[in-house]
């Protein structure tokens, strides 16, 4: 039950590298944003590149794009374990799984993907997070895009609105998207 790939091109969910010219990506581009690269660290042997807009500090964001490498996952079997895993991480830290299901992109290439929903309630918010988990030419990968929803009166009506409105457009660009190749991006943590 699960799947992801990202492609290079004019279209909603293009990702991107945006400085070629010195090699390593710091930029990639999602549903018409730029997103820098904010935070990048190695914890259990899974690179992890962070991303925000220019104007949004790493520990203040309002949507995040985040870039997972998962070199423990090879096949199909591995990518559903994996995606389990992610799904069961979730749950356990309080999240609520909304959508966990295999999609295909216009290519018919399949990958996971999981809507999830964490809810803030001293900061009058929910942080959704939608999750697409694919195989790549080496191994899995993993692509998050983060979107903080707040309002001090009813963040829970708020949200569900955005959802209403956003999350198919969400789920097309992320599930078209094509993901970078990781080695392309920063190995130093910050």
């Amino acid at each position: 039950m699960w799947g992801a790939i990202f492609s290079v091109g004019m279209m909603a969910g293009m990702i991107r590298p945006a400085d070629a010219k010195e090699g390593a990506m710091s930029t990639l581009t999602f549903m018409g944003k730029t997103y820098d690269l904010a935070s990048h660290n190695e914890t259990n042997n899974h690179p992890m590149w962070e991303f925000t807009t220019g104007s949004e500090p790493i520990d203040r964001w309002t949507t995040l794009f985040t870039l997972i490498d998962r070199p423990e996952a090879h096949t199909r079997e591995d990518l559903d374990r994996l995606s389990q895993g992610v799904m069961e991480f979730y749950k356990t830290q309080g999240g609520q799984v909304l959508l966990a299901k295999t999609l295909q992109n216009s290519s018919g290439v399949p990958f996971n993907y999981m809507v999830a929903a964490f809810e803030q309630p001293n900061l009058h918010m929910f942080e959704v997070n939608f999750v697409k988990m694919v195989l790549g030419p080496k191994n899995a990968y993993t692509a998050i895009y983060g979107v903080r929803v707040t309002d001090p009166n009813d963040y829970a009506a708020k949200t569900k609105r955005f959802l209403d409105v956003h999350s198919t457009e969400i789920g097309h660009a992320l599930g078209e998207a094509a993901l970078p190749d990781l080695s392309t991006l920063p190995r130093h943590e910050f």
